[in-house]
């Protein structure tokens, strides 16, 4: 029997291994992902191109540059306040607030310090400014029903909200 390439609007199962550029283990994932390739919703477009035409058993390594992956990192980006201009429920470090532009954009920030007086945040993605390694292993390949479709819509709406 033949095996199913991956190709436009096939249902694909992973998991995959993401290494710095020191080839230190940022994440580990163990529980499969689920994707319908060519949709561009859920894996970056590196990741995406680079599982095209693969079958089910295959493992790929892809190089990601910060440009193909979370961008370059933005001191602009890191902002300090003053602690008393932040709701006591968000001074924690690690806490992510999400703000509103004028224009109703939403971006998160991190809380990534915390002293007497100041409060800094940081709306870079932490992966921002690395170059990465994914090792990507491939579970699945098959047709993507409706379902799956349906299923997808929908996780990428909570993603959005």
């Amino acid at each position: 029997m033949e095996s199913i390439k991956i190709t436009k609007d096939m249902f694909v199962v992973l998991t995959y291994e993401l290494y710095d550029d020191k080839s230190e283990l940022l994440e580990k994932i163990d529980n499969p992902v689920t994707h319908i390739h060519g949709e561009g919703k859920k894996l970056l477009p590196i990741i995406e191109n680079s599982l095209e035409g693969k079958i089910s058993g295959d493992e790929i390594e892809v190089q990601v540059k910060p440009e193909d992956g979370f961008g370059q990192y933005d001191p602009s980006l890191v902002i300090s306040d003053n602690l008393e201009n932040v709701p006591d429920e968000f001074r924690k470090v690690d806490e992510t607030i999400a703000f509103v532009s004028k224009s109703g954009d939403t971006k998160d920030f991190k809380v990534t310090e915390i002293n007497d007086k100041t409060i800094v945040l940081d709306g870079n993605h932490y992966l921002a400014g690395k170059s990465l390694l994914y090792k990507i292993k491939i579970l699945d390949v098959r047709e993507a029903t409706q379902y799956d479709r349906e299923q997808a819509q929908l996780e990428f709406l909570r993603s959005k909200a």
